[in-house]
C-alpha cells in the first residue's frame, strides 16, 4: 500500500498539480495624456506660429490608438482653418492656460488613481507644442497667459503620479525645461548634464524632447506641422518600430527622427533630439498602441518610402523602409479616407510614382501591395528647397544598428546654442583675433628691444672698469658676456613669437569654417568655447608666472643693491647701473603681468554676455509663399 501510494503522488508529481495556481497574469496598462498647444506668444512677443494647433488635433488622433478618448485631453486654441479641418474637436477643446492645463491634470489623476485601484498599471503622457524659451537659466512653455516653467510641468507630472510618464515637447530649448541651464556656469550642455536633472528628481519619468536654441520663426506649409512634431508623429504610429514588435522605444524613436532628417545639409534646420528613458532605460516603451485603428503593412522584401495623407491631401505620416524590414503602420481613425502615396527617391530627390486609396475604417488591416492605384490627377507634390532631404534615408533594423556605432562615436551634442549665438561669437573672435596679433607683435617688439638694449649695453660697457694699474678694478668681461646672451635670447624670442601664429588666433577662421559648412552650432560654438577658456587659462596662467618673475627680478636687484653699498666705491659705481636696469625690467614685467590680454578679456565678456540667443525673424520663401519650421519652440 505505501509503495503504491507514493508512486501515485510521484506520477502526480511529475504530471503536475490537478490544481495548480495559474501564472500571474502581466498586468494591463492604460494611457492617458495630456496635449497643450499654443500659436500665440504672448509672453515673448513672437510672430504667431501657423500649425501647432494642427499639431494638437494630430496628437489628439494619433493618442486615439494607445487610448480611449476619456483617457485624452486637448488644449488648444483652433484658428479658422483649423477649425474647419477638424470639425469634431472645435467644440471639445480649451484654451491653453495654466488654470485648465491644472484643471486637467487634476481630473486626469483622479482617473489614473482609479485605474491602479483597479490593478492597471498607468502611462502618462505630457505633450506640448509651441513657442518657449529661457529665463535665468529655466526654461518655459508659453500658455496663453504666462509662462509654464519647468518646475510647473514637474509638479503636474507629481500631482498625476502615474506609473510611468512621458514628457514630449516641442519648444524652442525644450531641453531646459527638463534641466536647467548652463550646469557649471557653460553656455552649453550636454546628455551627461540629465543626469543631475529631472533624471535624479523623478527617475521614473522619460522625456523626448526637441533642444532647438533658434530664435528664428520656420514653419512649412507642406507638412502643415513643424518637422519635429511630424516626425515624432510618424515614428510613433510604427514607422520606428524597427524591431517590429508592435511598440516604439526612446531608442528607436531618436533614431528614426535623426535618420528621417540626416540629409538635410545645414544643421540649423535638422531636429535636434534628446531622449531619455525612464530610469535612465531607453529600450523602453515609449508608445504601444492597442486600441481601434487601421493597420496599414509594407512588403517587407523591397524598400517603400510613403506618406499617407488625408482626405485634404495633408501629409499625416512619412516612411522610408529599408529593404528587408517588415513595417506595420497604425493609423489613427480620425485619418480615414485616407490615401497613400508611393514615392520614389533618386539622388536625394522624391517624386510621387503612385497613389493608392486606402479602405474605410470598416477593414482593419490592409497590405499596400493590395490597394489599387488610381490616376494621379496632380503633380506631385514636391517638398521645398530646404527640406527636400526629408526622409530621404531609410529606417530598419540594419539603420538602427549603423545609427547606434556611430553615435557611440560621435562627440556628445551639446544643447542651448543657436546659429544666432554662433553668429555672435563670429563677430566676437573676429575683433579679438585682430587684439590678439597686434597684442603679441606689440610684446615680440618690446621683448626684442629690451633683448637689443642689452646687447648693446654689453657692447658699450668697457671690459675694465677703473685705472688698470689700480688693483681695485673690476673686470667686466664675464659680465658683458652674460648681457650679451641674454639679450641674444631675448631678439630670438621677440622674432620666434612675432613669427609664429598660435591656434587661439584663428577661432574666428575656424568658426566661419564651420557655418559655412553647415556645421551643428551647438558643436561648434561649444568647441570654440573650450579653446577659447584653454587659451585663456593658459594666458592667466602666464601672466601669474610672469608676474613671479617680475617680483623675483625686483627683489633681486633690491638685495643686489643691499650689498653692493658694502662693496667698494670701484664696484659700487659699476653695478649701479646693472642694479637699476633689472630693477627696472622687474617693474616693468610685473606691471604688464597685471594687464588682461585680448583671449582672456573676450572670455570673460562671453561669459557675463547675458545674450544667448537673440530674437529674430527670418521668413523664408517656400512653395505656396509659406515659412518654413525646424521645430515649434520659439
Amino acid at each position: 500500500m505505501i509503495t503504491r501510494a507514493a508512486l501515485f503522488v510521484l506520477v502526480c508529481a511529475l504530471a503536475g498539480p490537478a490544481h495548480a495556481a495559474p501564472a500571474s497574469p502581466a498586468p494591463r496598462h492604460e494611457a492617458f495624456a495630456l496635449i497643450v498647444t499654443n500659436n500665440r506668444s504672448a509672453t515673448l512677443g513672437r510672430p504667431d506660429l501657423q500649425y501647432a494647433d494642427d499639431d494638437g488635433a494630430r496628437y489628439y488622433a494619433l493618442f486615439q490608438t494607445l487610448a480611449p478618448a476619456g483617457h485624452v485631453r486637448l488644449l488648444t486654441e483652433f484658428d479658422r482653418d483649423s477649425a474647419r479641418a477638424f470639425p469634431e474637436l472645435a467644440t471639445l477643446v480649451a484654451p491653453p492656460s495654466r488654470s485648465n492645463v491644472q484643471a486637467q491634470a487634476r481630473e486626469l489623476a483622479r482617473q489614473i488613481r482609479e485605474a491602479e485601484r483597479a490593478g492597471a498599471a498607468t502611462d502618462f503622457y505630457f505633450v506640448f507644442a509651441g513657442h518657449g524659451d529661457v529665463d535665468r537659466g529655466r526654461g518655459f512653455l508659453e500658455l496663453a497667459d504666462g509662462a509654464f516653467y519647468g518646475d510647473d510641468v514637474e509638479a503636474v507630472i507629481a500631482q498625476v503620479h502615474a506609473t510611468r510618464s512621458h514628457i514630449i515637447l516641442d519648444s524652442c530649448n525644450s531641453y531646459f525645461v527638463i534641466n536647467a541651464r548652463k550646469p557649471g556656469g557653460r553656455r552649453f550642455a550636454t546628455p551627461v548634464d540629465a543626469m543631475t536633472g529631472l533624471a535624479q528628481r523623478a527617475p521614473s519619468v522619460g522625456v523626448f524632447v526637441s533642444t532647438s536654441a533658434e530664435a528664428e520663426v520656420f514653419e512649412w506649409s507642406e507638412l502643415q506641422s513643424g518637422v519635429f512634431s511630424h516626425a515624432v508623429r510618424s515614428g510613433l504610429a510604427g514607422a520606428a518600430d524597427a524591431d517590429h514588435d508592435g511598440s516604439v522605444s526612446y531608442d528607436e524613436l531618436r533614431a528614426f527622427v535623426d535618420i528621417a532628417t540626416s540629409e538635410i545639409r545645414n544643421a540649423a534646420y535638422r531636429p535636434k533630439v534628446f531622449a531619455r528613458g525612464p530610469r535612465g532605460d531607453d529600450r523602453t516603451a515609449l508608445f504601444q498602441p492597442t486600441t481601434a485603428g487601421q493597420e496599414l503593412t509594407l512588403d517587407a522584401g523591397r524598400p517603400i518610402r510613403i506618406t499617407v495623407r488625408d482626405r485634404d491631401d495633408v501629409a499625416w505620416i512619412d516612411v522610408y523602409k529599408e529593404a528587408s524590414a517588415p513595417l506595420t503602420l497604425r493609423l489613427p481613425p480620425a485619418l480615414s479616407p485616407a490615401i497613400v502615396d508611393e514615392l520614389a527617391v533618386h539622388h536625394g530627390e522624391v517624386t510621387r510614382i503612385r497613389r493608392r486609396p486606402l479602405p474605410g475604417p470598416d477593414t482593419s488591416r490592409v497590405a499596400l501591395a493590395d490597394l489599387s492605384t488610381v490616376p494621379q490627377g496632380l503633380a506631385a507634390r514636391g517638398p521645398d528647397q530646404l527640406f527636400r532631404k526629408l526622409f530621404t534615408a531609410p529606417f530598419g533594423p540594419a539603420a538602427l544598428a549603423r545609427y547606434d556605432a556611430e553615435r557611440v562615436q560621435a562627440p556628445a551634442p551639446t544643447f542651448g546654442v543657436s546659429h544666432d549665438d554662433a553668429v555672435r561669437m563670429t563677430h566676437l573672435l573676429a575683433q579679438i583675433d585682430d587684439a590678439q596679433r597686434e597684442f603679441r607683435l606689440l610684446s615680440a617688439a618690446l621683448i626684442a628691444a629690451v633683448g637689443a638694449a642689452g646687447i648693446a649695453g654689453a657692447a658699450l660697457t668697457p671690459s675694465y672698469v677703473g685705472d688698470t694699474s689700480d688693483a681695485g678694478g673690476v673686470n667686466t668681461e664675464r659680465a658683458r658676456q652674460l648681457v650679451a646672451a641674454g639679450g641674444v635670447l631675448l631678439v630670438g624670442l621677440g622674432i620666434y613669437q612675432a613669427l609664429r601664429a598660435p591656434a587661439n588666433e584663428h577661432l574666428h577662421a575656424v568658426l566661419e569654417r564651420g557655418l559655412a559648412n553647415h556645421d551643428d552650432p551647438g558643436l561648434l560654438v561649444a568647441g570654440i568655447d573650450r579653446r577659447l577658456h584653454a587659451a585663456a587659462t593658459t594666458a592667466t596662467r602666464t601672466r601669474w608666472i610672469q608676474g613671479g618673475i617680475g617680483a623675483l627680478l625686483i627683489a633681486g636687484s633690491a638685495a643686489a643693491y643691499a650689498y653692493d653699498a658694502r662693496s667698494t666705491e670701484g664696484i659700487r659705481q659699476f653695478r649701479r647701473p646693472v642694479v637699476t636696469a633689472v630693477a627696472a625690467l622687474g617693474t616693468m614685467t610685473l606691471l604688464t603681468s597685471l594687464l588682461e590680454s585680448p583671449i582672456e578679456r573676450t572670455a570673460r565678456l562671453w561669459d557675463d554676455d547675458p545674450g544667448i540667443a537673440l530674437p529674430s525673424l527670418a521668413i523664408i520663401p517656400a512653395r505656396g509663399g509659406a515659412t518654413l519650421s525646424l521645430s515649434r519652440g520659439f
